[in-house]
């Protein structure tokens, strides 16, 4: 009995270092039009009315146009927004609560694309640029939303530890 104890403990700690050498969510990369779309999921989903779950994804779209770089920074609740009066401008415009670290603000995001996605509203290509190197240097940040129908504001968690060495890799993700 001791022998298949200590033959399962190697495999245990391997298990144990690897989850801690391997933090973070795995980014997934994918093609966008002259440039490269980084998502992350969330760390868990959350729950509509119908009891269907969602699982948001926050992005960062990266394009290269000449010389220049652009970045978006993307969320999709993956279901539809609720139009709080009290956050929802004309145009759909809505601000969400964002915590990065301790501190929370409220940010403006607009409708983007098909769909419920929405992108992270700057004045200028170096604010979202400094916005998305916030989030980077957090590690892990929340945003706090209100699903259609439900009246109930919900919060995604991402880990987004891997997000900047996959950025890395890619030279129309440049935060210069």
């Amino acid at each position: 009995m001791t022998r298949r104890y200590s033959m399962k403990l190697p495999a245990l700690v391997t298990m144990l270092l690897y989850s801690v050498l391997c933090r973070g969510q795995a980014v997934q990369v994918s093609q966008a039009k002259n440039g490269v779309l980084l998502s992350v999921s969330a760390q868990k989903p959350y729950q509509l009315l119908t009891q269907e779950q969602k699982l948001p994804t926050l992005s960062v779209q990266c394009t290269k146009k000449g010389k220049k770089t652009l970045h978006l920074l993307l969320f999709s609740p993956e279901g539809e927004l609720g139009q709080d009066p009290a956050q929802t401008a004309a145009g759909g415009v809505q601000a969400f609560t964002v915590t990065i670290g301790n501190s929370k603000q409220m940010t403006v995001w607009a409708p983007y694309g098909e769909g419920p996605t929405v992108a992270y509203v700057a004045k200028t290509e170096a604010d979202r640029i400094r916005f998305i190197q916030s989030l980077l240097s957090a590690g892990t940040i929340s945003i706090q939303f209100t699903p259609f129908l439900t009246g109930t504001p919900a919060t995604s968690v991402f880990d987004l530890s891997k997000l900047s060495q996959v950025m890395d890799q890619h030279p129309e993700c440049a935060l210069k």
